[in-house]
C-alpha cells in the first residue's frame, strides 16, 4: 500500500505540534491527523469528534496494530524532516 504523508501545518503549541494528512494509494485521504507531545513522548492522534457528553471519538482509525505503527512512524518521520528545515 502506498502512503503519502504531508505535514499540513506546524502549530508549535505546548502539546499540539502539527497537523498532517495521509493519502492511501492515491485513492483515500485522511486529514486532521495531529502530532502530539505527550507525557510518554511524541505520538500521532487520529481525527476525532467531541460528543454532546464531552467525550472524544475517533472518526477514522487503523484496525490493526501494524498499520497504526506504520502510520505513526511515517507521520513522525515527515514531522521530523519538516522540523529540520524550519
Amino acid at each position: 500500500m502506498k502512503m503519502e504523508v504531508r505535514i499540513t501545518s506546524i502549530v508549535g503549541g505546548e502539546t499540539l505540534k502539527a497537523y498532517a494528512s495521509i493519502c492511501f494509494d492515491d485513492k483515500f485521504l485522511i486529514k486532521g491527523i495531529r502530532v502530539i507531545d505527550g507525557s510518554n513522548g511524541r505520538f500521532v492522534s487520529m481525527p476525532s469528534r467531541k460528543s454532546k457528553q464531552g467525550k472524544f471519538y475517533n472518526i477514522c482509525f487503523p484496525i490493526t496494530k501494524e498499520l497504526r505503527d506504520e502510520i505513526e512512524a511515517r507521520v513522525l518521520e515527515e514531522y521530523n524532516k519538516k522540523m529540520e528545515v524550519v
